[in-house]
Order: C-alpha cells, then sequence, then structure tokens
C-alpha cells in the first residue's frame, strides 16, 4: 500500500518536472532578452522549487511519515528485544556470581568438614595404635610371667628330681631298719586318724 503511494508520488513528481522543462525551453532559448531576464529566471526558480516542495509534502509526506514511524516501531522494538537480552544477560550473570560464591562456601565448608574428619580420623588411628601395643605389651607381660612360672616349676621339679635322685643314692646307706619301722608306724597314725 505505502509502495502504491510512493511509486504515484514519484511519477507525479518526475511528470511536473519535465512538464516545467519542456515548457521551459523556448525562453531559455533566447539570447538578448533584457533586465526583466535573470529576475524572472529566479522566479521560476523558486516557483518550480515551491511547486516540487510541495508536490513531494503532498504526496509524499504520509509514506514517509509511515516509513519513518515503521522504522522507529522496529528500531525501538529492536531495542527493546536488545535490552531485554540485557537484562537477561545480567540475570544470568549475577547468577553465575551467585553460583561461584556459593560453590567457593561449599569448598570450604567441605575443606574444614575434611579436615576435622582427618584429624579424628589421625586421633582414633593413634588411639587405636596405643591400645593395640599396650594390648601387646600386656601380651608378652603375660607370656613373660607364664615362661617364668613354667621355668621356676621346671627348676623345682629339676631340683626335686635331683633330690630324690640324690636321696634314694645316700639314704639307703643311711636309713637303717628302725627309721623303716618309725616311717611305717607313722604313716599308718596318719592314715588311721584321716
Amino acid at each position: 500500500m505505502i509502495w502504491k503511494k510512493t511509486l504515484l508520488a514519484g511519477s507525479c513528481f518526475l511528470a511536473c518536472f519535465f512538464i516545467l522543462h519542456l515548457t521551459a525551453f523556448e525562453v531559455l532559448a533566447a539570447e538578448n532578452s533584457g533586465g526583466w531576464r535573470p529576475v524572472f529566471d529566479l522566479v521560476m526558480r523558486w516557483v518550480n522549487f515551491l511547486l516540487l516542495a510541495f508536490l513531494l509534502i503532498k504526496f509524499s509526506r504520509a509514506p514517509i511519515k509511515k516509513f519513518l514511524e515503521g522504522k522507529k516501531q522496529e528500531i525501538a522494538d529492536e531495542i527493546g528485544e536488545l535490552e531485554a537480552e540485557k537484562d537477561e544477560m545480567l540475570r544470568q550473570i549475577d547468577e553465575s556470581k551467585q553460583q561461584l560464591k556459593d560453590s567457593r562456601e561449599r569448598l570450604a565448608e567441605l575443606k574444614a568438614r575434611i579436615i576435622a574428619q582427618g584429624e579424628r580420623n589421625r586421633q582414633q588411628i593413634i588411639e587405636d595404635a596405643e591400645q593395640e601395643s599396650k594390648l601387646m605389651l600386656k601380651s608378652a607381660q603375660q607370656k613373660m610371667a607364664s615362661r617364668i612360672i613354667e621355668a621356676r616349676q621346671k627348676l623345682k621339679m629339676e631340683l626335686v628330681d635331683s633330690a630324690i635322685a640324690i636321696a634314694t643314692d645316700m639314704l639307703p646307706e643311711k636309713i637303717t631298719a628302725e627309721d623303716n619301722q618309725k616311717f611305717i608306724d607313722a604313716f599308718i597314725s596318719g592314715a588311721a586318724s584321716k
């Protein structure tokens, strides 16, 4: 619709332009026109200019105005879209900054928890090692005590065996028949009292 009006205005302008120039050829051809000719040419130029300006304004004002308003609206829409995109980008940047801040805080908390857990584990390992060393020391002490007791018993048995061996070697020579009778009487009296 707009281009039809623009085309019509343009064709009217060209027609007026050609008509004005075609009708002025005879006037332009005169060589000796006198003093009025420069004034007439100046007036005709102003008339042509005003006529041309009137035709341009009359026929192309509305289409140019609509065209400019359309461009203005398109540019306003593009600016609005760009502003919306800018706002969205700024919002995303703010969200990214907040996420980065949150992740740094979580990382610091996680690091603190890991360090605390490591300290607790280290302390637990030390306590377990101390407990185990105490148990091993007790076990070693008990083994040593039992070996000492076994060694004492073995020593006592060896002493008893060697005392019996010495006694069996020496007693038959020292014990008499009278001593044998005393042992038998003591044994019988001890058995009778039980």
